[in-house]
């Protein structure tokens, strides 16, 4: 019998390999034979997949990110890796068992693998469809919450870019303390503000490398607002 500690090291192992599957590249490579890493915004996402390939296959790709998220961390929520599971909804600061340290670890872990894809040189998304996806899972609410802030942010502001990366920011700490959850979730233990608040920054963590240079260039005034004309550099990459 395997010991259910080696699942703490395999299955991220397995998630980062799924969500280095870069959907959003091969969707346009078929239907246009371009490389999203060379037109467009330069990004392997949904949007540039839009730009670069029509709106239905752009959609596709990004409900295929957002489903590899969601079903990565629904598949190791069907299995029971540990039977001491001890947490309860009334304690909302009960450590993680086995199991939801698996869920933290796969949720980032897919996330990582979207945005530094090992089939792409390391290259890929924001993976915001991707965290979507497991958010949508693990507590909808959460989802709705980060999406009011994402949209506020960006009326106020007019930066698409800084108000994604914000919206997570102040999404995370509500995250922890948020008492309603899901009866799939409370049945496969994300049944804590603990649990959720973790899975929330493990997803966050492995978003915030690519949004370092937005943020630097929206305190330098270089970023792209909407409403100004936008004008890429090699670099520049304005998609999830």
């Amino acid at each position: 019998m395997v010991p259910a500690w080696i699942w703490v090291i395999i299955c991220p192992i397995i998630a980062y390999l799924i969500g280095s599957i870069p959907f959003s590249y091969f969707v346009a490579k078929w239907r246009t034979g371009k490389d999203l890493r060379e037109v467009g915004t330069k990004n392997v996402g949904g949007l540039n997949t839009m730009i670069t390939a029509g709106f239905a296959f752009g959609f596709l790709a990004g409900f295929m990110d957002f489903a590899k998220g969601l079903l990565c961390v629904l598949t190791v929520m069907l299995i029971e890796f540990d039977d001491t599971f001890t947490g309860t909804a009334v304690d909302p600061w009960s450590f993680p068992d086995l199991d939801a340290v698996i869920y933290i670890l796969v949720a980032t872990s897919v996330v990582l693998g979207h945005n530094f894809s090992i089939y792409l040189k390391f290259k890929g998304g924001r993976g915001l469809g991707t965290s979507a996806g497991i958010l949508c899972l693990v507590n909808p609410l959460v989802l709705v919450i980060y999406m009011t802030f994402h949209a506020l942010l960006t009326i106020i502001t007019k930066y698409v870019r800084p108000s994604q990366f914000f919206g997570f920011v102040l999404t995370l700490p509500i995250a922890f303390f948020i008492p309603i959850f899901p009866p799939w979730a409370i049945t496969h233990f994300v049944n804590n503000g603990l649990i959720l608040g973790l899975i929330v920054t493990g997803v966050v963590v492995a978003t915030i490398p690519k949004y370092i240079r937005p943020v630097i260039d929206m305190f330098q005034g270089k970023e792209y607002k909407i409403g100004k004309e936008l004008k890429l550099t090699e670099n520049d990459q304005l998609d999830a």
